[in-house]
Formats: structure tokens, sequence, C-alpha cells
């Protein structure tokens, strides 16, 4: 077990850019953190959009005594607006995932910046 476990810390390793490539990487990672930011706003504004389609969905029929529940037409339209008011909580929930997700993205990648700065200016002092 401690075998694969090296193993793996070898390959994630590997993967991290070298010090040299620090100013490429920087702007690579400015670049994804910026696009994650536009999109995350983007799925702001439609989960805005489907939580305020939900809650008219219910609340104008309730409001205006549509939604009886003696007939089947109100039924089936109570059935209805409830799975899409579901829908839109499952939006929400989505939308509160992917900002933790962006923070913690954006969280990683700085201290993963300082670490390689950090590296850089070792390699600089230790040549010297």
């Amino acid at each position: 077990m401690e075998q694969r476990n090296d193993s793996i810390r070898d390959r994630l390793l590997s993967r991290l850019p070298q010090p040299a490539d620090l100013a490429a990487y920087r702007e690579e990672v400015v670049s994804i953190l910026e696009k994650n930011e536009k999109a995350y706003r983007r799925e702001k504004w439609k989960t805005g959009a489907i939580l305020l389609l939900a809650v008219g969905l219910i609340a104008v029929p309730l409001s205006l005594d549509w939604l009886r529940l003696d007939t089947p037409k109100g039924i089936s339209y109570g059935f209805f607006a409830s799975l899409y008011f579901l829908y839109a909580i499952a939006e929400v929930l989505k939308h509160f995932i992917n900002r933790s997700r962006v923070e913690i993205l954006r969280e990683v990648k700085q201290v993963q910046l300082q670490v390689l700065e950090l590296q850089a200016s070792l390699r600089k002092s230790g040549d010297q």
C-alpha cells in the first residue's frame, strides 16, 4: 500500500510546472480563473432566472386561486409546478457547489503559485 501512495505522489508532483516557466504558468492560471469566474457569473444569472420563474409559477396561481386541488387541471398544474420547483432547488444547490469549487480552485492556484515562487527564489539564492 505504501508503494502505491508513493507512486501517486510522484505522478502528482511530476505534473507541477517548473519554476523556469513560472511567468507563462501564472498567465495560464489567470486566464483559467477569469474563465471560471465568467462562467460562474453566467450561471448565477441563469440560476436566479430559473428560481424566479419557479417562484412565479407557484406564487401567481396560488394568489389568483388558479391552483384548485379539486379539479384535475389544478392537480396536474400543481404537480408540474412542484416538479419545476424541485428542479430550481437542484439548480440552486448546483450553483452553491460550483461557487465553492471556483473559490477552492482560486485558493489552491494561489498557494501553488506561491510555492513555485518560493522554489524559484530558493534556486536563485542557491545559485549565488
